[in-house]
């Protein structure tokens, strides 16, 4: 029992740090905390800091045990977050005041329109016996795991790209099913093909992946192998791993480059295009940039009237990097000279092109696709996939019995738990929050229609980008 207005005192304020502390990385973390991970951090919390609070070693553990139940955790990652009472408090301090306050100032982002969405018609076609099914089938793929050797295999899935393209949600949601197995460094990004790591041989590009049973698919993604100024890259990887299933996820180059100069702005403000974009505004950047881009096709393409054979400017386009190093915030969406290396090594059972535009509208259908394309089980549906009401980005829920339930409404702190729904820093560019200039874009969209028009005619779909 604590005792003593001071060490009261104490206490309250060691709670209003904790709870703002993790409200903070729930602002800030890229996915919602599961129970697992907010007890490891509670912990730590606890760990670190109680000590300093309390002289007491029984009052710290007691205190310990208290916020790592999940319970109260899943209250913390609900409650606080969203409508923010003080009942993840009250078994601890019933008389805190202050405590009570400052959690309900914190009331940000309920999930409370959510609940009418997850009762929308597509779910009405679901039936118990096909869910029934579904978890069969995934309690076999468990079942096998446990009596089957797992060894680290080469990837038997690599997205190559298209950076900004949504690539990372693209292999978040993949990686849901149960079969696809991914690195845990950097969201399953390895970048092996573009470090010096490659030199040393299919060795080091296992290590990067956990084992795996015959079943099972590594996959990794690193959204810079399409467009890498190693021109031998595509080559390279069909050697080391000849029958990887290639994932290309392409998207409309000029929202693409306009997220590119957003995203080396905030997050690589050092890095030369990071650089030139402190230094200039989107539209600054298109009117000083384009026009450079425009001169430099023209003079390499010459005559030409294959985009195949146009071999000059494929070795121009990787070249520009180090003379103009905001290059590549352009370049990158010029798919039509990226594509043919990539046709040389890969035919079309190995070779799909995801639609990013497509992805962000109908992402569980992509997804769909996807498995289909692998030829791994449908275990990851459409009808997992609501539409968040803020954000317009789709989130994961995996369907269970109870979503079959018409009269069934799940709780703020139910979805806030089920719901996996990508970053708060991602989309910026999608969903209005941040903005350019018609007139930049417009100029931007006319300088890629002729590499569109063409990319189309390569790949035999028309993308909806004009």
């Amino acid at each position: 029992m604590l005792k003593g207005g001071k060490t009261k005192r104490r206490t309250i304020f060691f709670v209003i740090i904790l709870v703002a502390s993790i409200l903070v990385m729930l602002l800030k973390n890229e996915e919602m905390y599961d129970v697992e991970s907010m007890s490891k951090f509670a912990n730590s919390f606890v760990e670190n800091h109680a000590r300093y609070q309390y002289s007491e070693k029984q009052d710290m553990k007691n205190f310990s045990t208290y916020w790592k139940s999940p319970d109260i955790l899943r209250k913390l990652a609900g409650k606080i977050h969203s409508t923010a009472t003080s009942t993840a408090l009250q078994g601890i301090f019933e008389d805190n005041q202050s405590t009570t306050e400052t959690l309900n100032n914190a009331n940000s982002g309920a999930f409370t329109d959510l609940a009418d969405d997850f009762n929308s018609d597509n779910i009405k076609t679901l039936t118990k016996k096909r869910l029934e099914e579904r978890e069969a089938k995934i309690e076999e793929i468990y079942d096998f795991r446990k009596t089957h050797l797992s060894l680290t295999h080469l990837p038997k899935v690599i997205g190559i790209g298209v950076k900004k393209c949504g690539t990372g949600g693209l292999i978040t949601f993949l990686a849901k099913h149960p079969l696809i197995r991914i690195p845990k460094i950097y969201s399953g990004e390895t970048s092996f093909f573009v470090s010096e790591q490659y030199k040393k041989g299919p060795r080091a590009y296992r290590s990067y992946f956990p084992p795996t049973n015959e079943m099972e698919f590594g996959m990794e993604k690193t959204p810079i192998y399409f467009d890498s100024s190693n021109i031998n890259l595509a080559s390279t990887m069909k050697k080391m791993v000849p029958k990887a299933k290639i994932l290309l996820m392409v998207c409309d180059p000029t929202m693409r480059s306009f997220s590119d100069y957003n995203y080396e702005k905030d997050q690589h403000p050092d890095s030369p295009a990071g650089i030139v974009a402190r230094q200039n505004t989107f539209e600054e950047f298109i009117d000083t940039y384009v026009p450079k881009m425009q001169l430099l096709l023209q003079q390499s393409h010459d005559n030409r009237t294959s985009y195949a054979d146009d071999y000059k400017t494929k070795i121009m386009l990787r070249g520009l990097r180090k003379t103009i190093p905001a290059a590549n915030l352009i370049t990158t969406g010029l798919y039509i000279y990226h594509i043919q290396t990539w046709k040389t090594f890969y035919d079309k059972s190995n070779f799909l092109i995801v639609d990013g535009e497509e992805f962000i509208r109908n992402t569980g259908a992509v997804i769909e696709q996807i498995q289909e394309f692998l030829g791994i089980p449908k275990l990851v549906w459409k009808e997992d996939f609501v539409k968040h009401p803020d954000t317009g980005f789709y989130c994961y829920r995996k369907l269970t019995e109870k979503h079959l339930n018409s009269s069934y409404v799940e709780t703020d702190d139910e979805l806030r738990t089920s719901l996996k729904c990508l970053g708060k820093t991602k989309g910026h560019t999608r969903n209005g929050a941040k903005h350019a200039s018609p007139e930049a874009l417009g100029k931007l969209s006319q300088f890629y229609e002729l590499y569109n028009r063409a990319f189309y005619q390569e790949t035999g779909k028309t993308y909806n980008w004009l």
